[in-house]
């Protein structure tokens, strides 16, 4: 891992100008959460969530090597993608933990809980990234494989949180707003370190790292199941904010990675089609029909055309995908596709 590349995700945060307009936005929010009337109360309440969320958005796009999406309305809701969210208890825990060690032992007690979160908390949110499973963030053989397999440079994430974390409890003699902005910097600064610090091992697509023991034929579908609609859920933030050619990207990278790649085309497709935009899967169509022609598919081909064709009597496959598919259309005897794909 370059210094130059842990430097440049250290202040990600300040630097991309998106993350610096959430940065910014949670700063003003947090603010008037901690001004301590009962408006304030229920701002804070409120704008927990959608921090914490944003946090693991930052962690697994820079495990992707990717750049964080803009800011989202969907954030501050509390359903949805709740693995999000375990982050919360979890440092709501160790700022309740550090409190009282400094009551009991002063500045010892607050340097063991930062070496304690220091040790297990990058890790476990690694984890969590990678499996978007809390139960296995916490399972001591998912992190034992993940410090196996990124250990010659992930101890950085546990010395930069331990010495970004010292700098956030002496940042409380600041004034509040300064404080508030100093914590929230953190927060996603260390996100985006220890994401970058796994994203050379592609870790975050192993979705098999917590497996410990063998699993039968019906736990394997429902692993492909999970695998699956979580790699649809992340593509379709990037469609949802008008990034269509990343999010089908973010699909066919995962499809050129299973055992059954005509399984897993037909899948991805067929849950895109039930999406009430669906615009969206039938621009994905002219990429799965294109796949199809390019393996001499025919007649499945010519299936997806037709369907699509229900949906939007428009469409057509890609231009280029024009003369495969009439060839394709003449060889099922669909003779009046066949019409059509000639007037495109």
């Amino acid at each position: 891992m370059q210094p130059g590349s842990l430097l440049k995700a250290a202040f990600l945060p300040v630097i991309e100008p998106a993350m610096l307009f959430v940065l910014l936005l949670f700063w003003i929010l947090v603010s008037i959460g901690t001004s301590g009337s009962p408006l304030g109360l229920m701002v804070l309440i409120l704008s927990l969530p959608p921090i914490f969320r944003y946090q693991m958005i930052i962690l697994e796009a820079s495990a992707r090597g990717e750049v964080p999406g803009a800011f989202d309305a969907e954030f501050f809701s509390w359903a949805g993608n709740l693995w999000t969210l375990f982050p919360l208890p979890v440092v709501l825990g160790l700022i309740f933990l550090g409190v009282a060690a400094e009551n009991e032992f002063g500045t010892g007690g607050v340097i063991a809980v930062l070496a304690v979160a220091g040790g297990f908390l990058p890790a476990s949110l690694a984890v969590l990234a990678i499996t978007r499973s809390p139960l296995q963030s916490l399972n001591p053989i998912a992190i034992g494989r993940l410090l196996k397999a990124a250990g010659e440079s992930f101890w950085f994430a546990s010395a930069y949180l331990f010495v970004a974390g010292w700098g956030v409890v002496q940042a409380e003699q600041l004034p509040n707003i300064a404080g508030n902005f100093i914590q929230l910097f953190v927060l996603f600064s260390f996100s985006a370190v220890t994401g970058t610090l796994i994203e050379p091992f592609g870790l975050v697509d192993d979705v098999s790292i917590p497996d410990s023991l063998e699993a039968d034929e019906n736990d394997i579908k429902g692993d492909l199941e999970v695998a699956r609609t979580a790699v649809l859920t992340h593509a379709y933030s990037f469609i949802s904010r008008d990034n269509r050619e990343g999010g089908f990207r973010h699909i066919r990278e995962r499809i050129a990675k299973e055992s059954d790649v005509v399984g897993a085309w037909a899948w991805f497709f067929d849950r895109m089609m039930r999406w009430e935009q669906k615009q969206h899967a039938l621009f994905f169509a002219q990429h799965y029909i294109h796949d199809m022609l390019q393996h001499g598919e025919k007649i499945p081909a010519t299936k997806v055309i037709l369907r699509c064709r229900l949906v939007d009597e428009q469409f057509h496959p890609s231009r280029d995908d024009i003369p495969a598919a009439i060839e394709a259309a003449e060889s099922t005897g669909n003779i009046e596709l066949v019409a059509v794909l000639k007037r495109v």
